[in-house]
């Protein structure tokens, strides 16, 4: 573990190493991954009082989304001619570390948490465009944009993870969430019967 904390001090001053040094034994990213997800779920009070199901979602969740960008940002970056020479699982994960450091943020005045969580944010983004680009030799601009283009894929993952895991007991979704949720997964499923209008036309 002490070779995580060092690199990712090493991305918190921007300097990144080339992919190797971020192809860790498959254990310590899975129990860092697993402990973020812990940790974030320490911000999901809205979600019920069942806090084993509330820890229990956050880990399906992160994981799931975790994965899912992986795959997509390494198709993404293929397209721009890169050929990877390793995964960029333990990268990306050191990357969203910062997760640590958002459930204190709770403590802080409603406005002061707000701008900490979103500083937060850019901060976890700026590191994961700089580390991709240098990793792959891609331009940022283009990694940028990929992390851009996965933001709908996240947002439905998070529906569709808070729909199961609530249908599974594990978390009660508020009502101004729930129609929320509703407005994600709808154009799944009317976009069929929209196409066909057009087509009609």
């Amino acid at each position: 573990m002490h070779r995580l904390i060092d690199d990712l001090l090493g991305l918190l001053r921007f300097r990144v190493g080339p992919l190797e040094q971020y192809q860790y034994p498959r254990w310590m990213p899975a129990l860092l991954l697993t402990v973020l997800g812990l940790v974030a779920s320490g911000g999901t009070g809205e979600l019920g009082n069942n806090v084993l199901g509330r820890m229990l979602f956050m880990l399906m969740f992160t994981w799931l989304e975790t994965l899912l960008f992986t795959q997509f940002i390494t198709v993404w970056l293929r397209l721009a001619k890169w050929r990877p020479d390793g995964s960029l699982f333990g990268l990306i994960v050191l990357c969203n570390s910062l997760q640590f450091v958002e459930p204190l943020t709770s403590w802080l005045p409603d406005d002061a948490a707000l701008g900490a969580d979103l500083a937060l944010s850019l901060l976890t983004i700026a590191l994961m465009v700089n580390s991709m680009a240098v990793v792959s030799g891609v331009g940022r601009v283009r990694v940028l944009l990929g992390v851009m283009l996965f933001a709908p894929v996240a947002m439905l993952t998070l529906a569709i993870s808070l729909q199961l895991a609530s249908s599974m007991g594990w978390v009660t979704i508020p009502q101004d969430m729930l129609s929320a949720v509703g407005e994600v997964s709808t154009p799944a499923d009317t976009a069929p019967a929209g196409g066909k209008g057009s087509s009609d036309l």
